[in-house]
């Protein structure tokens, strides 16, 4: 009898560890409550907008830094000389409508700082933190990291939609050139518009460029939406090293390249597309730049009374021919490229058509 009731309270606190392994194993078991991820906007970002403001305001110091050095030229006449010295490049001295360009350009600066600031107001960014300084950002990647092919073809979709702002850009910059070349054109021409022989074109230009500059900005978009969505994968995935990564990548990429043991199709298309797409900016470039060097040397006038008067310099007409036989000199390099690039294909036994568009 004495033994039984020694055993009671054994069991009992056996019965308890029994039900205590119960409870931590069904705890254990039992599904963890998500974690709350926080994603990434650059509109949210203090970072972000600190580094936009920063630059932008740099950009309107160096304008004001230019049109007092202008104007200090102006008013004393230095920088103008009737003597050329041959072993240097010759001051100028900018006119007024060279400081009416950077004046322009400054109130555009002012208006986009103005619309960051409201619009970090109203993301309930802090005041304080658009004035901090920072180091310019270094682009997010993903190479050597263990993500997703989702990430990985994101980055190869940001990158080529990067290719395609710059190209839109460069675009719109040859446009504009184009235009006040002839804008300038048809305000000297002293003949009526009824008169002449061809009606401007500087309408359709000014619409190629309209349309050119909403393509820039549909661009610029697209990228902040891939940027901000690579970011965003980046702070939410492991960062692990994987050595292979790399490697992996670019044999996908050399499989893409090469079928059965030869490049395909499409690989001699995007080579054959991208040096004519630059062959064709570089001969527009060259194009333009001969026109403006002509207009140039029509309005420019060595005599230093007259040249405080003008917007062209000898410094800018000296700068425009070197940028002339640069120009030429790339041109004739991106040609030879091409040729090499189709003796390549041919050697390859590539199809002819595979060198057009």
């Amino acid at each position: 009898m004495h033994d039984f009731r020694a055993r009671i309270p054994m069991r009992a606190d056996r019965r308890i560890h029994f039900a205590g392994t119960f409870l931590a194993l069904l705890f254990l078991s039992w599904p963890a409550f998500p974690q709350e991820i926080n994603h990434y906007s650059r509109v949210k970002d203090a970072k972000w907008y600190a580094r936009q403001l920063q630059s932008l305001r740099e950009e309107v110091a160096k304008i004001d830094t230019d049109v007092k050095s202008l104007e200090a030229a102006r008013k004393s006449g230095k920088g103008v000389t009737d003597a050329v010295a041959l072993d240097q490049e010759p001051e100028g001295v900018t006119s007024a409508g060279q400081m009416e360009v950077l004046r322009k350009r400054r109130v555009v600066l002012v208006r986009q700082i103005d619309e960051l600031e409201e619009q970090a107001r109203q993301n309930a960014i802090v005041p304080g933190e658009l004035r901090t300084e920072y180091r310019p950002e270094e682009p997010e990647t993903t190479s050597g990291r263990k993500l997703s092919g989702e990430a990985r073809e994101l980055e190869n979709t940001l990158a080529q939609e990067k290719e395609h702002l710059e190209r839109a850009r460069k675009d719109a910059e040859l446009l504009q050139r184009d235009q006040q070349l002839k804008a300038q054109q048809e305000y000297s021409n002293p003949e009526p518009p009824s008169r002449r022989n061809k009606p401007s074109d500087l309408s359709g230009i000014t619409t190629r460029l309209t349309e050119k500059e909403a393509e820039v900005q549909e661009e610029e978009q697209k990228v902040a939406e891939l940027e901000d969505r690579l970011k965003d994968l980046i702070q939410n995935s492991p960062a692990e090293h994987e050595p292979g990564a790399d490697a992996v990548a670019e044999s996908e990429s050399t499989n893409l390249e090469n079928e059965n043991g030869e490049k395909a199709e499409a690989y001699w298309r995007k080579k054959f597309a991208a040096l004519d797409y630059q062959i064709r900016t570089a001969q527009t470039e060259l194009d333009i730049l001969q026109r403006e060097h002509n207009a140039g040397l029509v309005q420019y006038y060595p005599n230093p009374a007259t040249a405080m008067k003008e917007s062209v310099t000898r410094k800018e007409i000296n700068a425009h021919r070197k940028a002339i036989e640069d120009k030429k000199k790339e041109l004739a390099e991106l040609k030879k490229r091409r040729d090499d690039l189709e003796d390549e294909l041919r050697h390859a036994g590539g199809p002819a058509g595979w060198a057009s568009e």
